[in-house]
């Protein structure tokens, strides 16, 4: 049973980082984020940071992987199947600003 990214999200979604919300500072190839609501600290990795830098401004999903396929070399399939994973959980952290359409 694969895992999908929930109705909120399609390739013609337009998303961006919550940079209202979030203190970021790299620490090496890794971010480490300040949520200034609730003061709770996480940690992304390397390529979970290069996906936040992506999201400065407002992108589409399937540009998104898209980019993140030519980055990483990675079948298209493989990589829309782990940013159809992630983008939940960032929305779930309020990581994510889903732009009306």
């Amino acid at each position: 049973m694969s895992t999908s990214t929930p109705q909120v999200f399609n390739a013609d979604t337009v998303i961006q980082r919550n940079e209202s919300r979030f203190l970021a500072s790299q620490l090496g190839a890794e971010t480490v984020m300040m949520d200034m609501d609730s003061g709770d600290y996480l940690g992304i990795n390397s390529v979970a940071s290069d996906m936040w830098a992506l999201l400065q401004e407002p992108i589409k999903v399937e540009t998104l992987i898209k980019t993140m396929v030519e980055m990483y070399d990675v079948s298209e399939e493989v990589c829309k199947a782990e940013v159809d994973a992630f983008l939940p959980k960032m929305l779930a952290q309020n990581m994510l600003i889903i732009q009306a359409a």
